[in-house]
């Protein structure tokens, strides 16, 4: 098999085993949002985002130290050892918000669910130290397949219980049923498993290399969920169910490309650094095969929302239609994210990116604070622009970093650009001819004419887009010369 032939099957993998689970996340989202009050849902999505910044710490730092060095059984037990570390920090704060919540959100539904969230750190930190050596050995897919696997158990689990009455507590089921089948998977399929020590100097240095990347995650969270907070603190939970329904529906769309692509090319860069081979353009070629795809869908979403969110999640949430729109207009733009993180982290570059965070993050509270007062979409707009800006300077750096220039740029838009003009002529052609239409038929009509200039505009970009795929092909860390195999 060619190395093209190869990324296109570890890309299609990928890609494909992440549209299941958003599919599955997306069917939770649907039901809980039906069977659940939006303050009850707002009250989740406020305990979870305590969870996530957690989580979110532990694929950073030590994961990230573990994918760009060379082979090291010693350096495998400092970066588990590193971890637990982590994760007894992360569980007194997330004590200290325990007894934050009810000031905070005057509620104690919030404080409770961030008790019954907090011991799935540990399983976090554990599963996160497996994923990270999967992946350095070139299993790939038998990530995803864990993924998959731990995902459908989750939200069976899920929807499951709330169906039968049990409420909020079913997320919070669906979390640990999640982890649990994980992690028994990776460790029965596991060729290491972590061990103790190695030395505290060992362990010191790899959470000093990490700090920058910690403080990373810090701000991002404040970026991407300070609005979030916010919005609950000075209006309501159910401004901030509101928010993060709205958010959950674009994200559903926007991880089946993106999470998929930031795995695979932080694989794949990795590798080409370690093996000191020059990363060039190679994440702008990543970005334009999959962002043709990602870009004519949020735009098909983007022209569907008045219709589909009702028909989605039912009538009670269609003020979210405006907050959707604008978020189909931001995501587009951290699409970039996906693949200039990986590279400038690559390049060690974690401290210039700091600086920009910080001004990301100072931005996106400010402009929600002082948004605010005029509601959940103002608030939205005004914040994507500050993230909006964080994606476009991350851009720029990598660009200056790989030496591209506007040649690039104009590679990148003419496989990317045809497939979203030709699904944006379909959707106007569809609405000018057929005006009027509404709820289902519209969706129908909609989809069915977006894949139609989908498909007109991607044969015809076909060869770049099949080579932009084939570039997500990648080897992994683990595989240089003395390395596991």
């Amino acid at each position: 098999m060619s190395s093209n032939q190869a990324g296109i099957v570890s890309g299609s993998v990928g890609f494909a085993s992440r549209a299941l689970v958003q599919l599955l996340m997306f069917g939770v989202t649907i039901v809980a949002t039906r069977v659940l009050t939006i303050d009850a849902f707002g009250a989740y999505a406020l305990a979870s985002l305590f969870l996530i910044l957690a989580r979110a710490l532990f694929y950073v730092g030590p994961y990230e130290y573990l994918l760009k060095s060379k082979p090291d059984p010693k350096l495998y037990s400092a970066c588990f050892s590193a971890n637990l570390a982590l994760a007894g920090l992360s569980g007194c704060v997330l004590a200290g918000c325990y007894f934050m919540a009810p000031l905070v959100f005057e509620t104690d539904v919030v404080g409770m669910l961030i008790a019954l969230l907090a011991p799935s750190i540990l399983l976090v930190a554990t599963t996160a130290w497996y994923e990270a050596m999967l992946l350095r050995s070139g299993r790939v897919r038998r990530y995803y397949l864990g993924t998959l696997i731990g995902d459908i158990c989750g939200a069976t689990v899920a929807v499951g219980l709330l169906l039968n009455d049990f409420g909020v507590k079913s997320l919070v089921v669906q979390t640990y049923a999640r982890l649990f089948v994980l992690l028994l998977f990776y460790v029965l399929g596991a060729k290491d498993h972590p061990g103790f020590g190695h030395g505290i100097k060992r362990i010191a240095e790899i959470l000093s290399w990490s700090r920058a990347r910690y403080a990373a995650v810090l701000l991002n969270f404040t970026s991407a969920y300070g609005a979030d907070i916010l919005l609950g603190a000075l209006l309501s939970p159910a401004a901030t169910g509101l928010y993060r329904a709205s958010s959950r529906i674009v994200s559903s769309l926007t991880d089946l490309f993106a999470q998929p692509l930031q795995k695979i090319a932080q694989t794949n860069l990795s590798a080409r650094f370690v093996r000191e081979q020059g990363l060039g353009n190679s994440w702008l070629t990543m970005l334009s095969g999959v962002g043709a795809i990602a870009w004519s869908a949020l735009l098909t979403l983007a022209y569907l929302a008045g219709d589909l969110v009702p028909f989605a999640l039912g009538e009670k949430w269609s003020p979210a239609v405006p907050v959707v729109i604008a978020f189909c207009v931001i995501k587009s733009f951290s699409m970039l994210d996906a693949v200039t993180t990986s590279f400038l982290v690559c390049h060690d570059r974690q401290h210039a990116m700091l600086g920009v965070q910080i001004g990301a993050a100072a931005a996106v509270i400010a402009l929600a604070l002082a948004f605010a007062p005029w509601g959940v979409t103002a608030v939205a707009i005004a914040v994507g622009a500050a993230t909006t800006a964080m994606s476009i300077i991350y851009g720029v750096m990598a660009m200056r970093i790989s030496q591209q220039g506007a040649d690039a740029l104009i590679s990148l838009a003419r496989t990317s650009a045809p497939p979203v003009l030709c699904v944006a002529f379909g959707l106007a052609l569809m609405d000018w001819f057929t005006p009027g239409l509404k709820g289902e038929t519209a969706i129908l009509a909609g989809m069915m004419a977006a894949l139609f200039g989908f498909a007109i505009g991607s044969y015809a970009v076909r060869y770049r887009m099949l080579s932009a795929i084939g570039s997500l092909g990648h080897a992994a860390p683990g595989a240089l010369p003395g390395g596991p195999a």
